[in-house]
């Protein structure tokens, strides 16, 4: 009997390591904002239920790409976000550059078309006012 006893408290034991474990997982699922999979008690959360669920996926895989990895759900969209944002940042700032440097060949326009103006030549004929 005690034999019994001890084999029942063995298989309780397991089934509450693997609970508290399935629900360590479950609360850093929902922080990504997936629904959970199904789940009997005392039972691992199986990544298969998570693969077949798009928007689990995709949702784990962006705002948790560690957990992705653990559950095999990685498909390496984090990283290529994190390209493309560096991509939009370099873009970003080739198109502070060029806006610069098309301000400074307008100012530079400007200020010869004053100075045209102040020496008394058409800016449209290049010839002297009223000649």
């Amino acid at each position: 009997m005690t034999d019994l006893d001890t084999q029942i408290s063995q298989a309780h034991a397991a089934a509450e390591a693997t609970e508290q474990q399935a629900r360590h997982l479950e609360a850093r699922i929902l922080k990504t904002g997936a629904q959970l999979p199904r789940r009997q008690y005392g039972s691992p959360v199986n990544p298969d239920d998570l693969k077949q669920n798009l928007t689990a996926r995709s949702l784990i895989c962006k705002r948790d790409p560690a957990l992705a990895s653990f559950l095999g759900l990685q498909d390496g969209s984090y990283r290529r976000e994190a390209e493309e944002r560096e991509a939009r940042v370099l873009r970003g700032k080739a198109l502070e550059m060029e806006t610069a440097r098309l301000r400074e060949i307008n100012a530079a326009s400007s200020r010869y078309r004053e100075q045209q103006q102040l020496k008394g030549i058409n800016p449209v004929t290049n010839r002297r006012w009223g000649l």
